[in-house]
């Protein structure tokens, strides 16, 4: 309960919407720095995901966290994190929701921003003239 409260505090206080594990880890270390000595970081990340995973919508969890799973690969041809964003309307302590709505810097999120697109990009010539 404790670290699912951090995970909410620290996806709420972000200014991105949606959140991969390892960014919640450095942020969540960043704001409790005391967390570092109980567990290395594996041991947090892997306590994240089931906490995570356990709180999913759709999966049977209590719903308040969502999951934007994406199909790309990062440079080295690794798949990218999934990105996990907080769903308010579902927590089950709405007390807590409604403060964490009126702190989050950002609406909550759409509909279409809780799905992956794959955004493809061209690099832009050399130009000496900007029209």
């Amino acid at each position: 309960a404790q670290v699912c409260g951090l995970l909410i505090e620290t996806m709420a206080l972000s200014r991105a919407s949606s959140l991969p594990i390892s960014t919640l880890y450095k942020l969540v270390m960043q704001s409790q720095p005391a967390l570092k000595t109980q567990r290395t970081e594996r041991e947090w990340v892997r306590l994240f995901d089931r906490v995570l995973h356990a709180g999913e919508t759709g999966s049977g969890g209590c719903g308040v966290f969502g999951k934007v799973e994406s199909s790309g690969k990062d440079r080295a041809d690794r798949p990218l994190e999934a990105q996990w964003f907080y769903v308010p309307e579902m927590d089950e302590d709405q007390e807590r929701a409604a403060l964490i709505r009126a702190m989050m810097p950002r609406p909550a999120k759409r509909s279409e921003t809780k799905k992956y697109k794959q955004y493809y990009w061209r690099p832009v010539g050399k130009s000496t003239v900007w029209d």
